[in-house]
């Protein structure tokens, strides 16, 4: 490893990272001042041992204190995050990144100032992230900007399995958002206040980005624009899905594959130009010149698609490369790769957790270290045509299996039509639309035809491998690969060991002992579950439960969903895709039993349609409230092509037996005759039923009111259960006391949304339950409850914030 001598210290400084960021364990400073007293004396041995082990717990320390003020941060008086509340404020501030698109709207990162008032002014500093719900903004950095809006501290969902978003915006220095409805919301109060020269390529950026867009149609414009300009949050969600589902989606990303296009092209062209000149050919080394030349060239264009990680990244490794030759010096691509890797994590160590800085490096990797590999079998073939057609997929297929673990862990689907996609695609995109859209760029101030000339092929390009990439997308996606964190950290370990060890048995020995243990911790020992497990999962503004049987059946009851409102708050696209089916994954749940579906609203059933595609599921129990509207009837469509028996219950039906579970489904009145389809008679048919092992029970009710709850009272089962998952997500017009009084719950469970606008649960259910002796928990509060119930009727219930009863 001292041949690397990058290495130790890369691995140290992430190592400190990784410590403080997933361990909350923290260096003493005063350790450092220790070692830099030791490393003195450790120059003098003619061993470079002691030293490098010095210097590498320093670099250690230097990653471990570096993130700390970020992740404990101190916040001094006046700091934007005690702001934040229920009223709105007057923000001026200046803007320090360029706005990025998002969502049909975009992000900008602001740099507070002051908060305005009637009365004056009232300085404040610190960072703000802030949304803007439609709309793109022609502001740039440097401008300083005023807005009004309510603020918040970011929140985790607090369900397992969920991304990490506190930590990610911390390790920013960000620790307060906001968010506004149009662009025009926020108002240009001075042009250019500071960093003129990034505001500068801002605006050359969005001329660029708009001769774009006035040269394509919308979807062939978004791809161009995050081709050719980092501008990757304006393509649609529909069709960055079908990228990634196509195993394309790095094509998006301006990372070392565009970078080296870009700069062989510079080159090229250069050189010819250059070559012209006969004078410039005797006097000076043509070739040195032209690749120093080519050096500042990628560092504007750098700047001017905005200095993305994986496009400084690649530039970092290019600039080592294109020295080391310029300099007649050999060069080492892994070296290069720990270069670039070293320095970023020096500047910006909180780089290491961002998804997009792990998966470039683990592709470079692949095709840096696993292609030599993946080629050894081909040695003998010599015709260099088929030789170059077997190094691409061998290239591809390397690229492919070094972010498997890391895509499957962070996105939950690998895609296999990844090797075949990439045979069209790099082709068409990276040599085609990328080299002529990047060529059309000087043209646009100076030669609009040319451009526009250039970017109508391009566009052509693109729209020709959008219909490639949407046929590969239709191919179903492998989601049986589940890693958590320890198969990913077995993962890098294998690389490490792989790359750096020397000697074939050593090698052999440590990978064989990397890949058996990743192949455990990702196949894992069958768990034989003799109890019942009951998660209700904080999925928003929402409802969904899981229900696992002592006999290994599942049951899911519901999958949220978020209705669509304004306020310029922001609601998770596809909750299925994003929360729901993590959750399950993480949880070890491949396969749904029984499907429950106790009302057709949004926030019920949105979620089920991503689970019902993507999961197996042995039957679909719904209640008698009607089903109306695309989303239901897409739900009902994608069971009937799997052929999912469906089972309509209604009140009174007969009970089932799972295993020792029983469920019963109380004896529900129907509505009077003639009563309308309203959304309050649609939740008051809530499929009701009472779940129970032994003493321990669990009442369901849906949505239903206290319409609903009347009726059931004057049935003849037996309301009583030890926990009721509250109606209506604690709404005033439900819980009525006489119903709490027929149920008399131990314990109350109500799924509601943070914050939610419905001001959800009312204080008066929360009255009545505390009234009626019910402890309360809330999924908005509390994050994803778990009860577990066991044989002989002993129970627990705790909550992912950690509480425990």
């Amino acid at each position: 490893m001292l041949e690397r001598p990058l290495l130790l210290p890369l691995l140290a400084i992430i190592a400190g990272v990784a410590s403080a960021a997933s361990f909350s364990l923290y260096v003493p400073a005063g350790l450092a001042v220790f070692l830099l007293i030791l490393a003195v004396p450790a120059l003098v041995p003619k061993s470079r041992i002691p030293f490098s082990i010095i210097l590498s717990l320093l670099f250690l320390i230097w990653g471990n204190l570096s993130v700390e003020p970020y992740l404990r941060p101190q916040f001094p008086p006046g700091h934007i995050s005690g702001f934040a509340g229920d009223d709105p404020v007057v923000i001026e501030g200046i803007i320090t990144e360029r706005p990025q698109p998002a969502d049909g709207g975009c992000r900008m990162q602001i740099t507070t100032e002051k908060i305005c008032r009637r009365d004056g002014y009232i300085p404040v500093t610190g960072k703000l992230l802030l949304f803007i719900a439609e709309g793109r903004t022609p502001l740039v950095t440097g401008d300083r900007v005023r807005f009004s809006s309510r603020l918040s501290r970011p929140r985790n969902n607090l369900i397992p399995g969920a991304y990490d978003y506190v930590r990610h915006l911390s390790l920013q220095g960000i620790h307060t958002v906001g968010f506004v409805e149009k662009q025009e919301d926020v108002i240009l109060m001075l042009q250019g206040v500071s960093q003129p020269v990034a505001g500068w390529l801002d605006h050359l950026a969005a001329r660029a980005g708009s001769f774009i867009s006035s040269v394509a149609p919308p979807v062939e414009a978004a791809v161009l624009r995050a081709l050719l300009l980092g501008e990757q949050g304006g393509v649609s969600p529909e069709l960055t899905d079908a990228y990634a589902r196509s195993g394309v989606s790095h094509i998006l990303s301006i990372s070392g594959f565009h970078m080296g296009i870009i700069s062989l092209v510079v080159f090229q062209l250069l050189y010819r130009a250059v070559s012209r000149v006969p004078f410039l050919l005797l006097h000076c080394n043509a070739r040195r010149s032209i690749l120093l030349l080519t050096l500042p060239v990628m560092i504007f264009y750098l700047f001017l698609c905005g200095s993305a990680p994986a496009t400084l990244r690649s530039v970092i490794m290019l600039g080592a490369f294109i020295l080391a030759l310029a300099l007649e010096r050999e060069t080492d691509s892994v070296d290069s790769l720990l270069l670039a890797a070293f320095l970023i994590l020096l500047l910006t160590p909180g780089a290491l957790f961002d998804i997009s800085f792990q998966l470039s490096f683990l592709a470079l990797w692949g095709l840096l270290v696993l292609t030599p590999w993946f080629m050894t079998p081909f040695a003998s073939v010599g015709k260099p045509v088929l030789r170059k057609a077997l190094y691409f997929a061998m290239a591809s297929a390397a690229a492919t299996v070094a972010t498997a673990i890391p895509v499957a862990h962070y996105f939950h689907k690998v895609s296999f039509t990844g090797l075949l996609a990439n045979f069209l695609i790099v082709p068409l995109l990276g040599y085609g639309a990328v080299v002529l859209g990047f060529l059309s760029l000087p043209f646009i101030p100076s030669v609009p035809v040319v451009a526009e000339w250039l970017l109508m092929v391009a566009t052509f390009l693109v729209w020709l491998s959008n219909g490639i990439i949407d046929f590969f997308a239709r191919i179903p996606v492998a989601t049986f690969l589940q890693p958590r964190w320890p198969s990913l950290g077995l993962f890098f370990l294998f690389a490490v060991v792989f790359t750096f060890t020397r000697g074939a048995r050593t090698r052999a020995v440590g990978c064989s002992l990397c890949l058996v243990s990743l192949a455990v911790s990702l196949i894992g020992f069958p768990v034989h579950r003799d109890r019942l497990q009951i998660t209700f999962f904080s999925i928003g503004q929402g409802e969904s439960t899981l229900v696992r049987f002592p006999n290994g059946k599942t049951m899911l009851i519901d999958g949220g969903g978020l209705p669509s409102w304004g306020n310029g708050r922001r609601s998770v696209k596809d909750v299925g895709e994003r929360l729901l089916a993590p959750a399950l994954w993480y949880q070890g749940i491949r396969r749904i039993d029984i499907l429950v579906l106790t009302h057709p609203h949004p926030d019920h059933l949105q979620g089920l349609l991503y689970i019902a595609a993507n999961f197996p599921v042995g039957e679909l129990w719904e209640g008698v409230a009607p089903g109306e509207g695309e989303e239901y009837h897409q739900f009902k469509r994608i069971l009937a092509e799997k052929g999912v028996p469906v089972r309509q219950i209604g009140p009174g039906d007969q009970a089932v037996q799972v295993g020792e579970a029983r469920i019963v489904f109380p004896g529900l009145p129907a509505p009077e005759p003639g009563s309308s389809k309203s959304d309050e008679n649609v939740n008051d048919q809530s499929l009701v039923f009472r779940l129970a092992l032994n003493s321990f029970s669990v009442l369901f009710t849906g949505d239903i009111g206290t319409a609903a709850e009347e009726r059931l009272l004057t049935a003849s089962e037996d309301l009583h259960c030890t926990i009721l998952k509250v109606p209506h997500h604690g709404s005033r017009h439900s819980s009525s006391p006489a119903f709490l009084a027929a149920t008399s719950p131990q314990e109350a469970v109500i799924s509601a949304g943070y914050k939610n606008v419905f001001h959800l649960p009312a204080a008066e259910t929360l009255q009545r339950l505390k009234k009626c002796g019910a402890r309360v928990w809330r999924t908005d509060e509390d994050g994803t409850i778990t009860v577990t119930a066991e044989r002989d009727g002993a129970w627990r219930i705790a909550s992912f914030s950690g509480q425990i009863r």
